[in-house]
């Protein structure tokens, strides 16, 4: 009898876990994840020209960095990926070596702050992730904040973060620090479709 009650007890205690797991599946929290819907993605101001795409080769070797700009006669930095050396972990499940190297194409959305680093089967090494920087002094528009839960641009700047798509129209954060108002950093787990924003 007494390890019936319990047991009962356990069981509504579980049960009341899953419902507020369920309830906050949406909340933002460090690691979670959100519809793109409910992120205010960072957009170009409408004079910035978008950077050409880029593909280059990364061995783990040696570091390699390379940068996307702006077309725009003043070389304005839009991002910069820097790939230490031993930072190619996996490519599609097979090991890289100290040997090994990889082609990877790197790309900038339009319109928005974003880019696509692929091979989408790549992954990084945990101590030697390549850090990824997106500088949005000159063409970033924080004009997106007037109106939204942001008391202003400058909230919105602080509250921002780079986000990568998990699945179709889903995204989780993989953090981001810098200076307000100009750049964000953060370090990558893997190739993916990344972006800046905050929650809405």
């Amino acid at each position: 009898m007494h390890h019936r009650a319990i047991s009962g007890r356990l069981w509504a205690a579980a049960s009341a876990l899953a419902l507020l797991l369920a309830a906050c599946e949406d909340l933002t929290v460090p690691g979670g994840s959100l519809p793109t819907d409910e992120l205010l993605i960072l957009p170009l101001g409408s004079s910035a020209l978008a950077p050409a795409s880029i593909s280059f080769y990364v061995s783990n070797a040696r570091a390699t960095t390379r940068n996307l700009i702006h077309n725009d006669g003043f070389n304005t930095l839009f991002a910069r990926v820097q790939f230490p050396s031993g930072s190619l972990s996996t490519l599609d499940g097979a090991t890289l070596g100290l040997g090994d190297s990889v082609l990877v194409a790197l790309s900038a959305d339009a319109g928005v702050y974003g880019i696509r680093l692929e091979p989408e089967g790549l992954r990084f090494a945990s101590l030697g992730r390549p850090i990824l920087t997106f500088s949005y002094v000159r063409y970033g528009d924080l004009s997106v904040a007037n109106g939204s839960r942001y008391a202003d641009q400058t909230a919105y700047a602080s509250a921002l973060e780079v986000w990568r798509e998990t699945s179709f129209d889903r995204r989780t954060t993989a953090g981001g620090a810098g200076t307000a108002l100009s750049d964000i950093t953060t370090s990558l787990t893997q190739a993916g479709h990344y972006l800046v924003a905050a929650p809405r």
